[in-house]
């Protein structure tokens, strides 16, 4: 039994995910995503595209690249989402725009910005964190709207769990 069978997780080309980590780096954004969260929860610190049905992912991380999400994530908690409209088709035009992105080096640099988010949202000079990553292959299949610089976890978190074109495929602790 693979992994998928054993959560009854059915992954698609294009589901994303987001993930929950404990590093100190990590605690400190979801600390400042709580702070500018509209429904003052913020519980996801990193987010990611998966790009086959095996659980491949393409994440911003220290570089751009990809890594498995059942390796991974084991033992965090991680929420997966599915726009309902993907295709195959509308997966690889969207996979094109941000294939460029591959091996780019993480921008770290940035991370501050988010601390105020108009400077994240202006300030982005081209380089992309993770969850802007995520936000601008959603925009470029359809999902979402055009602005993706200043995006942050917990902003797409709150998009999958209350768009209507969204559903949540799988969200706990992967074991």
């Amino acid at each position: 039994m693979n992994k998928a069978e054993q959560y009854n997780i059915k992954l698609q080309y294009g589901d994303v995910f987001a993930s929950s980590n404990h590093a100190l780096d990590a605690k400190i954004i979801d600390f400042v995503e709580k702070i500018w969260s509209h429904d003052n929860e913020a519980y996801y610190n990193h987010t990611g595209i998966i790009i086959n049905p095996d659980g491949t992912t393409l994440e911003a991380l220290l570089t751009v690249r990809s890594q498995n999400i059942y390796r991974a994530y084991h033992g965090r908690k991680i929420i997966i989402a599915r726009w309902k409209y993907m295709n195959h088709e509308t997966f690889h035009l969207a996979f094109q725009g941000i294939k460029r992105e591959i091996g780019k080096l993480y921008p770290l640099w940035r991370l501050p910005l988010h601390i105020i988010p108009p400077l994240a949202k202006y300030l982005g000079f081209g380089h992309m964190v993770c969850s802007e990553l995520v936000a601008k292959f959603l925009y470029l299949a359809g999902a979402r709207y055009s602005q993706y610089q200043g995006t942050n976890p917990d902003t797409l978190v709150d998009e999958w769990r209350y768009w209507r074109s969204y559903e949540i495929i799988f969200e706990g602790v992967l074991k």
